[in-house]
């Protein structure tokens, strides 16, 4: 009778033995696939960008992205009364960009604009969990938007944010190249010409 139960017991210990084998590196996976981060490397760091002035009823162009050191933002988002509900960031990985409508009926004035940068399942930068993921904390960014009046013409001092300046330089580039090979052609073509007038 003890050699039965003796038995039996040892039957039960390879068993949860075994299960605790494979259940161990599983539990270790799960952990090595996430890990956590309490805090920022640059706490309320970052660059926003909203353009204008704009009257009601116009678009703004809004620009957020993270100071260098810190995680890229998984999220963000944008509230201000000054702006609809229709306002879109997308994530172009360098920066979020998008745009904001300003409301119908809104007094000329100056409004601000808050950005929510959220981390939750960010690439983590710290040198030893560079391969898994953080959770940090979210950083709030403040900006401002200038309301104009419908009739007042927008401020030529004010810059077209980083998206529309990205775009503009690739613009630009494209153009320049152009005219480039405008002026190769038109030189190649003078040299023809002199050519056949000389023979």
């Amino acid at each position: 009778m003890q050699e039965k139960a003796h038995m039996t017991h040892l039957t039960r210990s390879l068993a949860y033995g075994g299960l605790a084998a494979i259940a161990a590196p599983l539990i270790l996976l799960g952990q090595s696939t996430t890990a956590h981060a309490d805090r920022l490397p640059f706490p309320g760091g970052g660059y926003v960008s909203v353009s204008g002035p704009a009257g009601p009823g116009e678009t703004v162009e809004l620009t957020v992205k993270e100071r260098p050191g810190n995680p890229h933002p998984t999220s963000v988002e944008v509230s201000s009364p000054a702006l609809t509900d229709e306002t879109a960031l997308g994530d172009t990985k360098s920066a979020w960009v998008g745009a904001g409508r300003i409301r119908e009926n809104l007094k000329p004035g100056t409004y601000p604009v808050t950005f929510t940068l959220r981390h939750k399942d960010a690439d983590c930068v710290t040198e030893k969990d560079r391969d898994y993921v953080c959770n940090y904390p979210s950083i709030v960014l403040r900006g401002e938007v200038k309301v104009s009046t419908p009739d007042e013409a927008p401020a030529s001092g004010d810059g077209l944010g980083f998206g529309g300046g990205l775009a503009l330089g690739i613009a630009s580039g494209a153009v320049g190249t152009l005219a480039a090979g405008g002026m190769v052609l038109r030189f190649r073509r003078r040299e023809a010409v002199d050519e056949s007038s000389q023979s």
